[in-house]
């Protein structure tokens, strides 16, 4: 028996989106969005290099922080409760023939994150989590295998990569916006 496809909620005019995301900072956090400003520079304006941990989230209404108050109240009792951990980068792979990323190393201690923020927000979209640092998307196939190549030589594949997480940062994107943006920041504790 085949199972049937919920099918995905229409995005309406007016919908914005929200995620919750790990961001790299630092020299590490230059270096990937280097390789993302060569690969594909218009996804790399959108957002700064990133892991998403739990998202993204549509919801109706207009893109404003004050719509997502009661998200933030629940991060901001938070504070000092989730603890800090960090990314583990290496590998370079990809999602079907348009997105490549770097591969995140699942530990626990970014699952034990998830899982809080879980609980907070509400259930996603992942069926299955996969942990990953989109280096590009709506790439054509030819291009996905070039960049595949190209960062195979590299230590973006045989490397790995330690990135300490100390806050964790709620973004936005409204269907007029260009860019997502930050509505809060969630500090962890040390």
């Amino acid at each position: 028996m085949q199972r049937r496809r919920t099918p995905k909620p229409r995005q309406r005019r007016g919908d914005y989106r929200v995620f919750i995301g790990a961001f790299p900072t630092g020299d590490l956090a230059e270096e990937i969005q280097a390789v993302r400003e060569r690969y594909d520079p218009k996804t790399a304006v959108i957002t700064p290099p990133h892991v998403t941990l739990v998202g993204t989230y549509w919801r109706t209404g207009p893109a404003t922080a004050v719509n997502e108050a009661e998200l933030i109240a629940r991060l901001e009792a938070m504070t000092g409760k989730i603890k800090s951990f960090n990314l583990a980068l290496g590998g370079i792979r990809s999602f079907g023939r348009r997105t490549v990323y770097l591969g995140v190393q699942p530990s626990s201690d970014l699952l034990k994150v998830r899982a809080t923020l879980l609980r907070l927000a509400g259930r996603d979209k992942h069926r299955r989590f996969t942990p990953h640092l989109t280096l590009a998307m709506r790439l054509n196939q030819a291009d996905t295998a070039v960049m595949m190549a190209e960062l195979a030589e590299t230590a973006w594949e045989n490397g790995r990569y330690k990135a300490p997480i100390h806050e964790l940062r709620l973004m936005q994107r409204g269907p007029d916006d260009a860019v997502w943006r930050q509505i809060y920041q969630l500090p962890l504790k040390a």
